[in-house]
């Protein structure tokens, strides 16, 4: 069983300057929170209990100048030694579109790594995470968390689309690169989930460490070329993530779907549900497939602003540019509660939200 207890706005922004967030507690009892604002990343932070959270700013050196990137999807980890990791992606950025949907081309991304050793309060220039990918024909960018599988691997997922001067379609699948030394150097690449066909396309895949230690990955099913999204699908590791399992669906009808581990072996799962009555529900799972729907609880109920407008074009990929809240994410904290975050629009003003739900 399910229940809200508690929520609240974690960052007011008007228009499309603040989405994606991501929050993570620290062993202090603090809590961090990022996410990308006019094109730089700002970290947020809710210490003590607080009634609100504090904008600590940029990281990029407190200005909102350009550096020719815009950043997306910035996520903080707490390594063992509580120093801290910041996964994030970049993308070129020359006057064109960060995405263009009638020619399918994403712009030049990197994935990065910034570190910080003290609390969050300062943080390195970005490591490039490479990815051995041929250029020509594909682009990468970061989808998931970091996962510390251990000390010596640690896990960088990433999903695959087609870059500016690539004819074809998207070879778009879901992956990850490895480290064996605290995220000092990457090498090995293992695909997550790929259709060699062609017409499924596995978007934001989304992570958690099962109590056993497997990985356990939620996906995003579309039907390339169309308005279609399958029921949310899920595949899971039990080596570290050299190998998966096939692809099953699940009963949610979602797009981005975030999965929270539980210490009982059950698995919530946060998502955005597209179908009227809009809005991010929370399910429970007893069993990695079958969702709890009579029992799901909504965090956030779209009503009339589910979407930005109508696309600009009929491409299948247009409508989701227009897309008006999204992007779900959670974690478990000590007490059992699950701390969850999304963005989302309310009269006209997008902004970021958390709620914090009871699990019985």
């Amino acid at each position: 069983m399910l229940q809200t207890v508690d929520g609240g706005i974690l960052s007011w922004r008007r228009g499309l300057g603040a989405y994606m967030p991501a929050i993570t507690p620290l062993s202090d009892g603090s809590m961090i929170a990022c996410q990308p604002a006019d094109n730089h990343i700002e970290v947020l932070r809710w210490a003590d209990g607080a009634a609100t959270w504090v904008n600590e700013g940029s990281i990029h050196g407190g200005g909102p100048e350009e550096d020719g990137w815009t950043y997306r999807s910035p996520c903080i980890s707490e390594t063992p030694g509580t120093a801290l990791v910041m996964t994030a992606t970049r993308f070129e950025m020359q006057g064109e579109k960060l995405f263009d949907p009638s020619s399918e081309v994403l712009q030049r991304p990197e994935m990065l790594l910034f570190r910080s050793d003290d609390a969050g309060h300062a943080w390195s220039t970005p490591q490039v995470v490479p990815v051995d990918l041929p250029p020509e024909k594909y682009t990468c960018n970061g989808a998931g968390v970091l996962l510390q599988l251990s000390p010596d691997r640690w896990m960088y997922p990433l999903e695959t689309w087609k870059p500016e001067g690539y004819e074809g379609p998207p070879d778009q699948k879901a992956a990850a690169v490895f480290s064996a030394d605290e995220g000092r150097t990457w090498g090995e690449f293992t695909v997550v989930a790929d259709d060699p066909s062609g017409e499924l396309l596995w978007w934001d895949q989304m992570n958690t460490v099962l109590p056993d230690g497997r990985i356990y990955t939620m996906l995003w099913t579309h039907v390339y070329g169309t308005s279609e999204d399958l029921p949310n699908h899920w595949t899971v590791s039990d080596d570290g993530g050299r190998t998966w399992s096939a692809p099953r669906p699940t009963n949610l009808r979602g797009q981005v779907c975030s999965p929270i581990a539980l210490t009982d072996g059950r698995v919530a799962a946060i998502y955005n549900f597209r179908h009227d009555p809009q809005g991010i529900r929370v399910a429970l799972s007893d069993d990695l497939e079958t969702f709890d729907l009579d029992g799901q609880v909504v965090v956030f109920d779209a009503g009339a602003e589910a979407t930005l407008g109508e696309p600009e074009t009929d491409h299948f990929l247009a409508e989701h540019m227009q897309i008006a809240f999204g992007k779900p994410g959670g974690i478990r904290l000590d007490d059992g509660d699950l701390m969850t975050y999304f963005w989302c629009t309310v009269g006209g003003v997008t902004h970021t939200r958390w709620a914090r739900l009871r699990v019985d």
